[in-house]
């Protein structure tokens, strides 16, 4: 949980390095000890890391378990793979917040 706390951190940041590294993390402690698909409050979030993690050409093995643990189905899956990185578009301009 920590860890996807943390990927959702960095996602907002806009640092791809970041969440790519935080996603190897992930997948790291699931190996160690396996775990169930996650849930979060934005799922669109969920589909950006996936995509994100895509885009880094991940070993399939890799991929499918982040798929897996994300919760994303195959279908899903194959449609992000196919919209590749126009999902992200973190050369946009930053969001303004009213306070």
């Amino acid at each position: 949980t920590n860890l996807l706390i943390q990927n959702g951190s960095l996602l907002r940041q806009r640092n791809r390095e970041g969440v790519i590294c935080s996603l190897n993390d992930l997948l790291g402690c699931d190996k160690a000890i396996p775990s169930q698909p996650v849930s979060w409050e934005v799922p669109e979030e969920l589909g950006d890391l996936y995509t994100l993690y895509l885009n880094s050409d991940p070993a399939p093995e890799n991929l499918s378990r982040l798929q897996f643990l994300l919760g994303i189905n195959d279908s899903t899956g194959a449609a992000f793979g196919e919209m590749g990185d126009r999902l992200l578009n973190f050369t946009a301009e930053e969001e303004n917040f009213v306070f």
